[in-house]
């Protein structure tokens, strides 16, 4: 990460990836593979949270295992009860009720995911600076994965989720009581890039932690990011799919696998998969990410879970008192003043909702503070599992 990828928190462009010719695979016939390969390689825990994703993959994984006589994932669920925001109990339960999956782990989690909490810290010590930031949370499901492979459905936002074209789409459909809506939307997404590149900017996201010039700065990558998508529904899922923020994800992830002997797999950005779904897709695409995921997978999960329309938050799992802590005797130093506003920085910190974004800088600043030591990589080989609660196994 450049000083201002780190000072904005995000990485701006796309990997010049071109969409391949059209596999000749459905969608589901492509995630199947991919999914059988890692089944077949146990342990094969499988991040489940409750939320779409993540149950529409384990209902494929499961539905796999069961046809093709593998072993069955594991689902594995971080569960935050001093969260706000964060329980989706239910949903897991209706989920793993349909599927008849009794075996589960599920880790509790109290501070310990902070951005400077005992999971994150010793990591950063190791590597320095990080993108994502918020790698504990995945980190530590890995860590029970030793010598298997983690499946998670990170990168379904991504493909499933409202495209470029998706208003027009929608109108065609006949969404004739959203049309008043959707009009303006659908004008925005015909009109040319520079049109489409000033109303991003004048609604963008605003990093107030930022100096004014290089708010505006950031604000224009942003901008050109969005201009940049294809009308195009599938070849707009690719993008997505292959942004740079995306693919760095992922390739951190699968070093920090690696070390811990842990195939990371983020299942949806298999590019197979990706491709797969985005010749499905075509130029007009589903009408939303409801109706995409109802195609690929009603014959597997129940209606109200595809169709569901909530979604938990994290952001007090990640920012606790270990950050309030480091914030408070915080002496300013560590971040690029010409770039970040201190003051304002620490303030976001100790607020009740901190900005995401500043996660990148919050790990520079207490990098920053520590004393030079030796080389960290025994933390590596030390499991973190307090707070772990394994469910009985049963036969599936």
């Amino acid at each position: 990460m450049d000083p201002l990828e780190i000072a904005g928190g995000w990485l701006n462009g796309y990997d010049p990836d071109p969409l391949p010719p059209d596999p000749r695979l459905s969608p589901r016939e492509a995630l199947d593979q991919i999914v059988a390969g890692f089944l077949a390689r146990p342990p094969c825990l499988l991040a489940f949270s409750g939320g779409r994703d993540s149950s529409a993959l384990l209902a494929v994984a499961v539905s796999v295992a069961r046809r093709e006589g593998l072993p069955l994932p594991i689902p594995i669920t971080l569960t935050y009860p001093g969260a706000e925001g964060t329980d989706e109990s239910s949903w897991q339960r209706m989920v793993l009720d349909h599927l008849r999956l009794t075996e589960r782990i599920v880790l509790t989690v109290q501070d310990e995911h902070d951005a400077l909490g005992p999971v994150a810290t010793p990591l950063l010590r190791h590597h320095g600076l990080m993108y994502p930031p918020n790698f504990a949370p995945t980190w530590r499901m890995m860590n029970r994965a030793r010598g298997g492979v983690l499946l998670t459905g990170e990168s379904g936002d991504e493909v499933f989720g409202i495209k470029r074209i998706t208003p027009l789409t929608k109108l065609l459909a006949g969404h004739g009581r959203a049309a008043r809506r959707l009009y303006p939307l659908a004008g925005r997404a015909l009109a040319p890039a520079p049109l489409r590149r000033r109303a991003a900017f004048q609604e963008r996201y605003r990093r107030h932690w930022l100096r004014e010039p290089v708010e505006a700065l950031l604000a224009a990558r942003d901008a050109d990011d969005a201009a940049a998508y294809s009308l195009h529904a599938g070849r707009n899922a690719w993008q997505f799919a292959f942004r740079r923020c995306v693919r760095r994800c992922y390739e951190t992830m699968q070093t920090l696998g690696r070390e811990i002997d842990v195939e990371y797999v983020q299942t949806f950005g298999e590019p197979d998969f990706v491709a797969a779904l985005a010749h499905a897709a075509g130029f007009w695409g589903w009408t939303g990410r409801t109706s995409a995921m109802t195609h690929l997978f009603a014959d597997l999960l129940p209606r109200e879970v595809l169709e569901r329309a909530t979604k938990a938050q994290f952001t007090h799992a990640v920012f606790t008192e270990h950050t309030r802590s480091f914030a408070r005797r915080w002496d300013g130093t560590g971040v690029d003043t010409e770039l970040v506003d201190p003051e304002v920085l620490r303030d976001n910190w100790l607020s009740e909702s901190p900005h995401a974004p500043t996660m990148t800088l919050l790990q520079q600043a207490w990098l920053h503070a520590q004393p030079a030591t030796g080389n960290q990589a025994v933390a590596l080989a030390a499991p973190f599992d307090s707070g772990v609660d394994t469910a009985t196994p049963g036969p599936g």
